[in-house]
């Protein structure tokens, strides 16, 4: 009988099952400065209001704009506000302050005119405003960027730069953060040779490896390089017994058909749970996902480009909800098609090509390819167009959904 774990599955089950069996991991807490790319676990709110204080946001004259209606008017100046230090005395009608970007509002002041737009007089104890301003006039008012107890951060987002920012600017001394992945990531094959080997003939230098590695670290993950795995099933099982003791173990070759291709049946033997072999997508269709314990697997095929797709529309929603992302799928958008596409139906494509935007209008142009061994031209993409299975051909001008590359 048929194993029905052998058929070809749709890539949206496919998906399904991953997200599935994947899991969340625990959080670790750390300071806003370590923080960066990871992501929130907590809901973060302000510990105060800000700015704390009415601030000026030229350098110029704190005044009452009541004084400056018939302008030029002169004020008297009554002191002097740099940033970081408290007004000494109120205004009172007719009197100014000169004031610096940052700097507190004395009280009775409602606007601040730009130096540019005043000019000494008298002794210099006094100011000239030449135009009248309005109240609030570079001003920026108490509590207008926050509120105190305003949520400003989310559970599910990634820390940027900006965010790191925002916590640091609420007083978070420390932030709770999901922990990165431990991948390990085992290309398979007789035929590979290291990035910085000349290889001989029948040999390839193994670019499978360095790729798939460079795409865990970009999504937050840390990378065990088990480096290049034999044909050999002592090989294969040392390398689970290292890998499966990670997060995630990611293979790549030795899942098709050939008399060489012993992942799977080493997978089988080491104990991991089979949940697909096939994925109707092109290019990509041998893929194998499986669990052992807290440990997901991922057999991807050799071809370095299938490799990549796979890594992008399977792996790498598994990474984003291991570290608790709000959003676990890719970046999706309609396309304008720029050209003509053919393929043969029955399984999705997912085609490189070049993203623009026209205005609001977004639009792709296909990228020829050789196909799923041609790195060079998927490397060249940044964005994949998906050719549903039922469709033979799209032509120019039809809209299609589009995965945003990373």
């Amino acid at each position: 009988m048929k194993d029905p774990k052998a058929r070809m599955m749709d890539v949206d089950e496919a998906l399904q099952i991953v997200l599935r069996e994947t899991r969340v991991l625990p959080w670790e807490r750390l300071e806003p400065a370590d923080a960066a790319g990871r992501i929130l676990a907590e809901e973060v709110r302000a510990d105060g209001d800000q700015p704390p204080f009415a601030k000026a946001m030229m350098d110029g004259f704190a005044l009452r704009s009541l004084d400056v209606r018939a302008a030029p008017a002169e004020l008297e100046v009554i002191e002097e506000i740099p940033a970081g230090r408290m007004p000494s005395h109120p205004l009172k009608r007719g009197q100014a302050a000169r004031i610096m970007t940052g700097a507190p509002l004395p009280e009775g002041a409602d606007a601040v005119q730009m130096v540019e737009k005043t000019e000494p007089a008298r002794d210099g104890r006094w100011v000239r405003i030449l135009e009248m301003v309005g109240p609030g006039t570079h001003v920026a008012p108490r509590g207008r960027e926050l509120k105190a107890g305003e949520t400003v951060l989310l559970p599910g987002e990634c820390l940027t730069p900006a965010r790191i920012g925002v916590l640091s600017s609420v007083g978070q001394p420390t932030v709770l953060v999901h922990r990165r992945p431990r991948v390990a990531v085992a290309p398979t094959g007789d035929e590979l040779v290291r990035w910085d080997a000349t290889p001989k003939p029948g040999q390839i230098r193994n670019s499978n490896g360095p790729a798939l590695a460079a795409s865990c670290r970009q999504l937050g993950a840390e990378v065990l390089d088990l480096g290049i795995i034999r044909d050999e099933p002592a090989a294969l099982e040392e390398c689970l017994r290292q890998g499966l003791a990670t997060d995630l173990l990611l293979l790549s070759g030795g899942v098709s058909m050939g008399t060489y291709d012993l992942v799977e049946a080493a997978l089988e033997r080491g104990g991991v749970e089979i949940f697909f072999r096939q994925v109707a997508i092109r290019p990509g269709k041998p893929a194998v996902f499986g669990r052992k314990g807290e440990c997901l697997v991922f057999g991807l095929p050799g071809n370095p480009v299938s490799s990549l797709v796979i890594f992008q529309v399977l792996v790498t929603p598994a990474l984003r909800k291991m570290q608790g992302a709000a959003k676990w799928e890719g970046r999706r958008l309609e396309a304008v098609l720029e050209a003509p596409v053919a393929q043969h139906t029955g399984r999705t494509s997912y085609l490189p090509g070049t993203l623009r935007f026209d205005g609001a209008q977004a639009r792709i142009q296909p990228i020829l390819s050789s196909g799923s061994a041609d790195l060079p031209a998927y490397s060249s993409a940044n964005a994949l167009l998906i050719i549903p299975a039922d469709r033979d051909r799209v032509e120019a001008g039809e809209k299609l959904r589009v995965l945003l590359l990373d």
